[in-house]
């Protein structure tokens, strides 16, 4: 089958690539559009593999990975990214230290809680979907919020947990499916 020639994949990539920051790692990478769409799509062509779920920092903003990558390409891997149209706020971690005692020898707390963390999240009215005829609309009052899967997201962002965007919403339902992507339902309270 057809084999490409690195050295002009090389070339290609030395000339007309861009830099990226991919999970916080600067690489090199070719962006192009898609047909238009209802939503701020691109894809980004690599040399090195790109999965489900990483967060690529673009032009300033920010965009999630919605496609599997799995192999190469004509010798580069292509996958279809979609922009994070909102970034959600959570409460950072909250630390306590004992500063001493009581009269009673119980121990004295002294909470603070840190920096807010932020997460970037793709928000629609609609099931998430990569093909726009496939995507099923959810009731008025509930949205679909997508985040990259990882540790920090499925700790900030559970079940019956609360979060602001345009009102606040309570975390329904937390769905693994896609791998690399942390799908909630959500419902306005």
């Amino acid at each position: 089958m057809f084999s490409p020639n690195t050295a002009d994949l090389d070339y290609l990539f030395d000339y007309a690539s861009q830099s990226v920051t991919i999970n916080d790692t600067e690489r090199k990478a070719i962006i192009t559009n898609p047909a238009i769409s209802e939503f701020d799509q691109k894809y980004i062509h690599t040399i090195e593999q790109v999965i489900q779920g990483d967060m690529i920092a673009l032009e300033g903003e920010r965009y999630l990975v919605i496609t599997e990558s799995i192999s190469k390409r004509g010798g580069k891997y292509k996958a279809l990214m979609r922009h994070c149209n909102i970034v959600i706020e959570r409460q950072g971690e909250e630390v306590c230290v004992i500063v001493g005692e009581n009269e009673f020898g119980d121990p004295i707390q002294e909470c603070t809680v840190g920096d807010p963390i932020f997460i970037s999240a793709i928000v629609d009215n609609k099931s998430f979907s990569i093909d726009d005829s496939s995507a099923i609309r959810v009731p008025d009052n509930q949205i679909i919020v997508v985040v990259q899967d990882k540790p920090v997201n499925r700790d900030k962002l559970k079940v019956n947990d609360t979060f602001v965007f345009e009102g606040n919403y309570k975390v329904l339902n937390r769905d693994f499916t896609k791998k690399g992507l942390l799908i909630l339902t959500c419902e306005r309270v």
